[in-house]
């Protein structure tokens, strides 16, 4: 019986349960205003994974963003801990930018859980 969730979905929400509180531990003890795991990227061959997160209280994030990657290795470390893989993938922070209705403007094909829409109805929300 095949699984629901294809393996990059599982890793990706894996890893946004484990680096949300560490990212955020981060950014109260630096001061930073309120930081946001929103969602998690992963490559499919499972080598990189992006994380994107939004600032609140903050109409330019690119300094916070820009100041929290050098504490992304301390950020892999902890992810490293927790997940079961062989291989860690490395980490990237990204900025979420919010578009007008609200939503995130790049596309979320890992929120839509039907594994074979996925793709169908990404390129058509973004075409």
């Amino acid at each position: 019986m095949p699984r629901e969730f294809g393996r990059n979905v599982r890793v990706a929400e894996t890893i946004q349960r484990i680096a949300a509180p560490v990212i955020t531990a981060l950014a109260r003890d630096h001061g930073w205003v309120m930081v946001t795991v929103t969602d998690v990227a992963v490559a499919t061959d499972m080598t990189v994974a992006t994380v994107f997160v939004s600032v609140l209280g903050k109409d330019d994030a690119a300094p916070v963003v820009a100041a929290m990657k050098p504490f992304m290795p301390q950020v892999r470390a902890a992810v490293a801990r927790d997940l079961r893989l062989k291989k860690c993938p490395a980490l990237q922070v990204a900025e979420d930018p919010p578009s007008s209705a609200g939503r995130a403007s790049r596309p979320s094909c890992a929120r839509d859980r039907r594994p074979f829409q996925m793709g169908i109805d990404c390129l058509r929300e973004h075409a």
